[in-house]
């Protein structure tokens, strides 16, 4: 089991208005989340926006507007903003905690979901659509990292944020807000959304459900943008009763798809003499075992804890002395794209009792991640020279380069310490299977990191593929693949930057040159997770 909680790094704030932050719980485009609870001990997931997206003035106009809505949300089926300020330092608002994976995290873990269980969650999810959009609130960013497993139902959470985000001065010239696989016709087009759009990604979120991949696969935005608008949804392997609904979903035409209503109503027939509301029935047994990796108890403060619940999260004196009311949070994230969700699953490590090679295994990674970083930089660091001797180009390039959606409400992430840089030999036998040979791969590729070229990143992916096939434990292959893709995604980016520098056009190389900063941010969290896995 992988972490769930994340302690809180020296960069993070340990109180946020007049909540005490216990633990982190992700990071994303927009900032980070974390675990702090109530007056009265009910657990809360406090997200604090990136300094970035605080400085600019249109993101917390939106954001003001769009969270005065969303506090009016009262679903069954989302998770209700709680509290929120929008004139904070560093912008921040807190939803109720659900205890349980992401849909992306159920289905990464433990492959597609039941049927019967899709059919679950799209009845549930539909329901909280409804309660969303009878708010004049649309979701613009549905996906699996912002659906929440639980054992009573699904929930929906981010509704609405993605609205704020989009009209910054950071995304709103060359990026569209949106998580592309996810991203209906209208949105791609720059369109304006409706509760369409949401439906859209519902029948897409089916598809994933139920078969683990998405109706338009991934890869390159623009490759992936083009399927979207022109091809027809690959629903072969998607169960005929599913079929006949997520069909509909996916219309090009906003006006043929089916009103969430119908939706719901479609699903709850299929689960005839089912209910939704016996807690635990409704979920996979695999899924419903990894439910309790996201109990609380450990990190309920003093003030709240009931008879018999385990100690709180140990806190020093030093970190005591960083409470904040908005402080650092977000400042590790790079602007531009959002990250995405990470594999993560389990109750978070402890120092100083872990296994010689799994310590030996984060300091072969903490040495490859050193390289790594510092690859880009050296190809970050010659744009500026590069853009300087560049005249401005009489045209602009048409093509632009998108980012997904912040997704900072992934409720795992795995973030453990370690300062040593030497690179000894994991050994097999005393690592979980597949983190010795990652790290293989991380030390024969070093040269590659300092290069930081689109061919050795290209080769990279590849070598980080072959290592996942070759893990036997799940949660480090599913670590090792959102390395590759990460390397996939700063190949392409190099590669673009390369091509907007030979045409000498010198806003696309700046767009690329966020987007492989970004693509590198997200690299970089993933290895994180990837070391937690292997500690």
């Amino acid at each position: 089991m992988a972490v769930r909680f994340a302690p809180l790094d020296d960069d993070d704030p340990t109180r946020v208005a007049g909540y005490d932050l216990r633990a982190r719980l992700g990071a994303g485009g927009m900032g980070r989340v974390y675990l702090a609870f109530s007056p009265g001990g009910r657990a809360l997931a406090v997200k604090v926006v990136r300094p970035d997206y605080a400085q600019d003035e249109e993101f917390r106009r939106r954001f003001r507007k769009e969270i005065d809505a969303a506090q009016r949300v009262q679903g069954l089926y989302t998770a209700p903003v709680v509290d929120a300020d929008s004139e904070a330092k560093l912008p921040w608002l807190a939803t109720a905690y659900v205890p349980g994976p992401t849909l992306h995290q159920a289905v990464t873990e433990h492959g597609p979901l039941p049927l019967l269980t899709v059919f679950r969650l799209l009845a549930g999810v539909a329901e909280g659509l409804t309660a969303i959009h009878g708010c004049e609130l649309i979701h613009r960013d549905l996906k699996p990292a912002n659906i929440l497993l639980a054992e009573d139902g699904p929930r929906v959470i981010d509704f609405g944020i993605a609205h704020a985000a989009d009209a910054t001065t950071l995304t709103s010239t060359h990026i569209r807000v949106g998580t592309p696989a996810f991203m209906a016709p209208e949105q791609i087009r720059g369109r304006s959304a409706t509760p369409a759009t949401d439906v859209f990604a519902l029948g897409n979120l089916a598809v994933f459900a139920a078969t683990g991949r998405t109706a338009f696969g991934e890869g390159n935005p623009d490759a992936l943008f083009y399927r979207i608008l022109n091809e027809a949804p690959e629903l072969d392997d998607c169960p005929p009763t599913l079929r006949a609904v997520v069909e509909r979903c996916l219309a090009r035409d906003p006006g043929e798809r089916p009103a969430v209503s119908e939706i719901m109503e479609y699903a709850r027939k299929q689960t005839t003499g089912q209910t939704l509301a016996l807690a635990g029935s409704w979920l996979p047994e695999a899924v419903e075992r990894s439910l309790a990796g996201y109990d609380t108890k450990a990190y309920v403060p003093p003030k709240t804890k009931k008879a018999g619940q385990g100690d709180t999260a140990p806190r020093t004196a030093e970190t005591e002395k960083k409470d904040t009311a908005g402080g650092k949070a977000g400042t590790k994230t790079g602007g531009g794209a959002g990250v995405k969700p990470p594999a993560g699953g389990g109750g978070s490590s402890s120092g100083g009792g872990s296994s010689s090679g799994g310590a030996l295994a984060v300091v072969g990674l903490l040495a490859a991640v050193a390289f790594f970083v510092i690859g880009p930089d050296k190809v970050i660091g010659a744009i500026g020279d590069e853009l300087k001797e560049s005249p401005s180009p009489s045209s602009t390039y048409s093509t632009p380069s998108y980012t997904s959606s912040p997704d900072v409400n992934a409720q795992a992430t795995g973030l453990t310490g370690g300062s040593d840089t030497s690179t000894p030999e994991p050994t097999e036998e005393a690592t979980p299977d597949g983190c010795a040979r990652g790290n293989q791969v991380f030390r024969s590729n070093l040269d590659m990191y300092d290069k930081a070229s689109a061919a050795s990143l290209s080769s990279l992916a590849s070598s980080l593929d072959s290592a996942a096939s070759d893990a036997g434990d799940s949660e480090v292959a599913s670590a090792l693949r959102d390395l590759a893709d990460d390397a996939r995604a700063l190949s392409d980016a190099a590669s673009r930057f390369d091509a907007a520098l030979n045409r000498r056009d010198s806003s696309q190389a700046e767009t690329y040159k966020d987007a492989f900063s970004s693509a590198r941010q997200e690299w970089e969290d993933d290895a994180e997770t990837f070391k937690s896995v292997c500690s």
